[in-house]
């Protein structure tokens, strides 16, 4: 480690720990968290982002500013992964040193600001149940019990679930808890599509009734689609997808992609229009870094570290390969690493 640190320190690539120097010269990951509780009216981007893979330094500098510059006056927000992006570039962030992944969008509880007469601090919000819904109030109803049930079953990346209640059901969806209680099971089958809930009804703690509700689940998704055409044997660049919503009615539809890191890089094996839904049958692997040919090396840690390199292997996005650094064979050194972009290679700790 020391001999490496020694090499690119010789070389001149150890930056300055400068403001203007924020993440320039190495890779920092940020995760855009699915769910947040935030009490008060300002949501800051370390309420949002997980900066644990980040350089330090990040987030002691921007961690702490607002997402938005507003305060906010709902009870419910979306963040976009697009948002949080804009937003890190508009304080100066290098984003071409920076990764942004996990959910699409952060869904975030607003609670009422803690006082230092509140004691004690009162429990947090437990975790939503659908996009734009929040936690369940004190009274929920058999079809709102119908829809969390429906809901958990998909997990909580699976989208928003939409239910759509047959008629004949109609007279019990409105009973509530209380004074009712409910317990929901459904058969092993498809989660989407046609579907029957045994309900047993419970009052005062005694069976009350049992019936079967017939439902359509379908599920809102938003996924990555082609923001212009794509075309066969090119590669996929980051400004050419965007993010929509779809639905899907049935379990065994191609659910697509939820993450932008998922398909740039990659290789279109079928022209995709502008707008479409892009498929596991519409990218190919490709390998983002090639044996033999020049890559950029930049370090997983809090030493900022940039070298170029000569690559050992070739691989695909989140592949490992070698790369050596140096140029004659007294200085060679080969250091082991993480494909991150198109020829990039993050320095994975066992490659120091």
């Amino acid at each position: 480690m020391r001999t490496i640190i020694q090499l690119f320190a010789a070389l001149g690539l150890i930056a300055p720990a400068t403001a203007a120097d924020l993440v320039e010269p190495q890779v920092s990951t940020l995760r855009l968290q699915a769910q947040a509780t935030v009490r008060g009216t300002t949501v800051t981007l370390a309420d949002v982002l997980d900066f644990s893979q980040a350089d330090p330094r990040l987030v002691e500098a921007v961690g702490k500013q607002p997402v938005l510059a507003k305060p906010v006056d709902s009870a419910v927000l979306e963040l976009s992964h697009e948002q949080l992006v804009s937003r890190l570039a508009e304080l100066g962030v290098n984003m071409t040193r920076v990764l942004v992944n996990g959910a699409l969008v952060c869904h975030v509880v607003i609670g009422p600001a803690a006082t230092e007469e509140t004691s004690p601090a009162p429990p947090e919000a437990p975790p939503l149940l659908a996009t734009g819904a929040a936690a369940p109030p004190a009274t929920q109803t058999l079809a709102d019990a119908v829809r969390a049930f429906a809901q958990r079953e998909l997990g909580p990346d699976g989208g928003r679930v939409e239910v759509v209640f047959e008629r004949a059901s109609q007279e019990f969806l409105q009973l509530s808890s209380p004074p009712f209680e409910f317990s929901i099971q459904a058969e092993r089958g498809p989660r989407l599509g046609l579907r029957e809930f045994r309900v047993s009804i419970r009052r005062d703690g005694r069976k009350h009734d049992s019936l079967r509700i017939s439902a359509d689940v379908r599920l809102v998704r938003r996924v990555i689609v082609a923001a212009r055409p794509l075309n066969i044997g090119g590669y996929i660049a980051r400004d050419a997808i965007d993010v929509a919503e779809r639905i899907f009615t049935a379990d065994d539809a191609d659910a697509g992609f939820t993450q932008p890191e998922q398909v740039v890089g990659q290789r279109v094996a079928r022209f995709v229009t502008a707008g479409e839904m892009l498929k596991a049958q519409d990218v190919e692997s490709a390998d983002m870094v090639k044996r033999s040919r020049p890559v950029s090396v930049v370090s997983a840690g809090p030493v900022a570290v940039r070298a170029v390199g000569v690559a050992l292997d070739s691989g695909g996005y989140g592949d490992s390969v070698r790369v050596r650094l140096g140029e004659s064979r007294k200085d060679r050194r080969e250091v082991r690493g993480v494909v991150v972009g198109v020829g990039t290679v993050q320095l994975a700790e066992d490659g120091l």
